[in-house]
């Protein structure tokens, strides 16, 4: 993965302010590496739930490819009232996950792509 700047440079040049939290994870752990002030104490509380579903998610990844029959998953997309997050994975119990604003109007391809590139 590209260091921390160049990530964070990257997503938030594709999403600009609306970008909340943008985080790297494994098994063992994740690293935030962009927080908005705003948001800091909320992702205090929940992040350790957020990452234990991402690493759960995995186990599932093999099923949703057999189902779907559209090759590899890359990514999943959450809308909520106040937030969209999006959990990019890499093999390995390894991934991005990057939540932004609900009312953040970006063309998901090409913010999806971005996001993408940087677990390269």
């Amino acid at each position: 993965m590209e260091d921390a700047t160049n990530v964070t440079a990257a997503v938030r040049d594709a999403a600009g302010g609306s970008v909340r939290i943008i985080a790297t994870y494994d098994r063992e752990g994740y690293d935030v590496v962009y927080l908005r002030d705003d948001v800091e104490s909320k992702v205090a509380s929940l992040a350790e739930g957020v990452h234990e579903e991402l690493v759960i998610r995995e186990v599932g990844r093999d099923y949703l490819e057999e189902l779907f029959e559209a090759g590899a998953l890359h990514c999943s997309m959450h809308r909520f009232e106040e937030l969209t997050a999006f959990h990019f994975i890499e093999d390995g119990f390894t991934g991005l996950f990057v939540s932004i604003d609900s009312d953040a109007d970006v063309p998901l391809a090409s913010f999806a792509e971005t996001c993408r590139a940087q677990l390269e």
